[in-house]
């Protein structure tokens, strides 16, 4: 059963329910009310006649008596021992009627040849002696029509509410469900053709299948997005190891023709070779730390003291690379941190540092943040939003002969925000380049 169909039949169904029970117990309750306030004036009524028959000295003047108190559309009846004493009717239909009336009950209601009678009784000590029951019996047919009449009334509203509720749950449930249909259109759409297409939603809409829409919408500019980057992470990384592919299958090709006869050439080839593989090895090391690097992962950053790790780095850095590498920090500074992300993160911004300058590079560290300063080229302001970019490179030609593979500085900022901090570059153009880690 689709959505639109539950929310029309439960909600029309629990509305009825409760417009019936609602409608049902106020008629219930007004109808014993009416009666029990139209019985009061015969119970005033059988009190006069019995504290009147007190008085009577002679069984003779008892009917007199009851017909100056017998109410309109009635009857009252003498009882003693079950036996019928005497009888006074001012209507044929109540000749023959009789009914039980216990003491314990103030009033009884019941049905004679389809109308209502209330009848009331009480015991009494007439004049003569005797103990009597007198009984006084009364039609109530302006009641029973006016309780007809409201009963209509009530049936009439019950039907006209069911009806609006009806249409209006039938209303409600296509404007909650159509956004959800359209979504549900939508989605198959974009299924079906690979597409990312997004709904149009009213911008003055603030209800939850708008949001609904929005967040769909979010989505599919997001996984449009992730797409187009996979597509361009595909690409770049083809055309990254397709190059060094290159070169080592042309010294292949040459070493078949050439490599026997000159030693030479099979040194520069085997060195090609060498230094190509090494360079897909560290690219392929590289790709492999930027998939680690976006997915979500719980760091467990503890206090620790930065300083002899920014010292370990550039020591080693500075074997590696032959660079001297100034430093500016403090004996000590306790931060929280990861201290195998922190060290990777400090030796990618350092390597890419001294590829990219050929004189000294310097490392300043205080507690706000740590800079690590080179005199290379600079970055071009235009450039600078997009170096964190996955394969972006400034200069192509500077970037291959350096080795750079234009995915350092994007591992970098995953690693920075792992580890709770905010990477950001200050470049001018002929003076260096600035990395700048600033602790959150």
């Amino acid at each position: 059963m689709k959505l639109k169909a539950k929310i029309h039949i439960y909600s029309t169904l629990l509305a009825c329910i409760t417009i019936l029970f609602v409608n049902g117990l106020t008629f219930f309750l007004v109808q014993q009310n009416a009666y029990s306030n139209a019985a009061n004036p015969l119970r005033n009524d059988i009190q006069q006649i019995a504290a009147a028959l007190t008085s009577v000295q002679e069984e003779r003047d008892i009917p007199t008596i009851l017909r100056a108190y017998i109410p309109e559309n009635g009857a009252i009846r003498v009882v003693e021992n079950n036996q019928l004493l005497f009888s006074i009717d001012t209507v044929d239909r109540l000749h023959n009627y009789e009914v039980a009336i216990p003491p314990s009950k103030p009033f009884i209601q019941s049905e004679w040849n389809n109308q209502t009678v209330l009848s009331v009784a009480t015991e009494a000590l007439i004049g003569t002696g005797q103990i009597v029951q007198i009984q006084l019996h009364q039609t109530q047919q302006e009641l029973d029509d006016t309780l007809t009449l409201l009963m209509r009334t009530f049936l009439f509203v019950t039907i006209a509410g069911i009806l609006l509720l009806f249409t209006s749950n039938f209303i409600l449930g296509r404007q909650i469900t159509a956004p959800i249909e359209k979504l549900i259109s939508q989605m198959r759409a974009n299924r079906q053709h690979a597409a990312y297409q997004e709904i149009d939603v009213d911008a003055e809409m603030r209800d939850e299948t708008a949001q609904l829409s929005r967040e769909f919408n979010a989505m599919m500019r997001q996984l449009e997005e992730n797409y187009r980057k996979q597509e361009q992470f595909v690409s770049n990384a083809s055309h990254e190891l397709k190059t060094p592919l290159t070169i080592i299958e042309s010294y292949a090709n040459l070493l078949k023709r050439r490599g026997v006869e000159d030693p030479a050439v099979t040194q520069e080839a085997i060195n090609a070779i060498t230094s190509e593989t090494d360079r897909m090895k560290k690219l392929l090391e590289q790709f492999l730390e930027l998939a680690r690097s976006t997915q979500p992962v719980d760091v467990d950053l503890v206090w620790m003291d930065l300083s002899p790790i920014v010292r370990q780095v550039a020591m080693q850095m500075e074997r590696i690379t032959e660079r001297t590498v100034l430093l500016s920090i403090p004996e000590i500074l306790q931060k929280q941190m990861e201290p195998s992300r922190f060290r990777q993160l400090l030796t990618l911004l350092l390597d890419n540092a001294i590829k990219y300058s050929e004189k000294d590079v310097r490392i300043e560290m205080d507690s706000s943040a740590i800079r690590i300063h080179d005199q290379g080229q600079g970055i071009p302001e235009d450039a600078l939003p997009h170096v964190f970019d996955r394969f972006y490179r400034v200069d192509e030609a500077r970037s291959r002969v350096a080795g750079g593979s234009g995915i350092g500085l994007a591992l970098a900022k995953e690693l920075a925000g792992q580890v709770n901090m905010d990477l950001t570059l200050r470049s001018e153009v002929g003076l260096g380049t600035t990395a700048i880690l600033t602790f959150r």
